[in-house]
């Protein structure tokens, strides 16, 4: 596909796909596998995604594919970038990346709303935010341990999801504790309220 200008056009997730495929050539399970291990921390596309896309870059002259025997196992297909490919991928990253979308966050949706519900409900659910965080951050060092320390375009990815965690977990610890306070206050407003008798009404 082309864009306006002529160029080749691939979308997000097709050029994902095509980059994990400069690596080499791959099968769809060895692809879903590697870009678990790499870009999947920022750009996950599902399984079926990826299977579903494959055949439109060979269509779209941006990969090949080939059928490969396997002794006792079902033949599997491998999948290689073409020069075309190449070129559709450097067109998408030399583009102005699209901002950010940040007005999609279910959780600060939820919690804007939170006088609906308990603050111990918001709690939870702002925890599982913050262990989240916490183990990408911690996959992350396993990735800085391992990882080529000359490749500074994969460091830096990897830096922003350092921070990225980091911040998260910094914003999480103090909305649990706000939260936190704010459950004790209506237990005492609870408990004060519980003590007092109804006056009777005379007759």
């Amino acid at each position: 596909m082309r864009g306006d200008t002529g160029k080749p056009v691939v979308t997000t997730t097709e050029a994902a796909i095509l980059g994990v495929l400069t690596w080499g050539p791959m099968s769809g399970y060895d692809l879903k596998k590697a870009i678990d291990s790499s870009v999947g921390y920022f750009w996950g596309p599902a399984k079926s995604g990826i299977y579903a896309l494959l055949p439109r870059l060979v269509a779209s002259g941006f990969a090949t594919s080939r059928e490969v025997a396997q002794a006792g196992r079902p033949d599997k297909r491998i999948y290689r970038i073409t020069a075309a490919g190449r070129k559709a991928l450097r067109s998408w990253i030399e583009e102005t990346p699209a901002p950010p979308d940040p007005d999609r966050n279910p959780l600060l949706l939820k919690l804007f709303f939170g006088s609906l519900t308990s603050p111990e409900v918001l709690v939870g659910q702002i925890r599982e935010r913050r262990q989240e965080a916490e183990r990408l951050d911690r996959a992350l060092h396993e990735f800085d341990r391992e990882a080529d320390p000359d490749d500074l375009y994969g460091a830096l990815t990897r830096d922003w999801g350092h921070e990225y965690a980091r911040a998260v977990g910094r914003w999480a610890r103090k909305a649990e504790a706000a939260l936190a306070r704010a459950e004790a206050r209506a237990d005492r407003r609870g408990a004060r309220s519980s003590g007092q008798s109804t006056p009777r009404r005379l007759r």
